[in-house]
């Protein structure tokens, strides 16, 4: 008896950038970062934009998990590559913040301050927790759409009352099976950058979205998402 069934279709990513922030082909351009943990272009390219400086001067941790306080860190640092204006830093009404030193204080509130976080809770961000896959999603896609569009950045119009455009995409083909238990906002969030060629996963069907975010991981989204703005 003959069997009938219908093919997985295999989608591919449909709003990549154009060009590459992190050209490690051209000699000396982007130098080797100097970690001795680690081999990663991508590590390279952000500790050359001075996203990161290391778990040490000499180390990376490439498989440590990303916390939250380090991730406000991260996105400021990227703020200032990539056109975003940084906001004064002020008291956002998270209680749970305290004890971190005022660098770590001022790039949360100014995360805040730009929409890029919520919080976990309207009063605490949980600084300590780690970066799940799915909140990086989140992070990386409300960062874009507040970072300058460079030569071959993909945009959108933004929603509003008047036309502006925002680094996103509005594909919603994609690959993943994993993705149907979250909220709408991280389902989009995903599909977004893996159409924009952010996410590290761009072959497989799996997501992981609760996962812990890896700093190796984390590094190949801001290198990726890079290419998308003006840096």
């Amino acid at each position: 008896t003959a069997v009938y069934a219908t093919p997985f279709v295999v989608h591919t990513a449909k709003d990549m950038a154009t060009y590459s922030a992190c050209p490690t082909a051209i000699a000396g351009l982007i130098p080797q970062a100097g970690f001795t943990d680690v081999t990663s272009a991508h590590v390279d390219c952000i500790k050359y934009y001075g996203i990161t400086k290391g778990t040490t001067a000499t180390t990376y941790s490439p498989t440590a998990s990303v916390t939250r306080w380090q991730m406000a860190l991260f996105l400021t640092r990227m703020a200032t590559r990539t056109g975003v204006t940084l906001p004064d830093g002020s008291d956002q009404g998270f209680t749970d913040i305290a004890g971190e030193s005022a660098e770590i204080r001022t790039a949360i509130n100014q995360i805040k301050q730009l929409g890029i976080t919520v919080g976990k809770t309207a009063t605490t961000y949980a600084p300590a927790d780690n970066v799940t896959r799915e909140e990086m999603a989140l992070f990386i896609s409300r960062f874009l759409q507040k970072a300058t569009v460079g030569p071959g950045g993909n945009t959108e119009l933004g929603s509003g009352s008047s036309a502006y455009l925002v680094i996103k995409s509005i594909d919603t083909d994609h690959n993943f099976t994993d993705i149907t238990q979250g909220t709408y906002e991280i389902r989009d969030a995903i599909v977004n950058l893996w159409n924009l060629g952010v996410t590290d996963v761009q072959a497989g069907t799996v997501y992981e979205p609760t996962r812990a975010m890896t700093r190796k991981e984390m590094a190949i989204f801001m290198a990726n998402s890079l290419a998308h703005t003006n840096a």
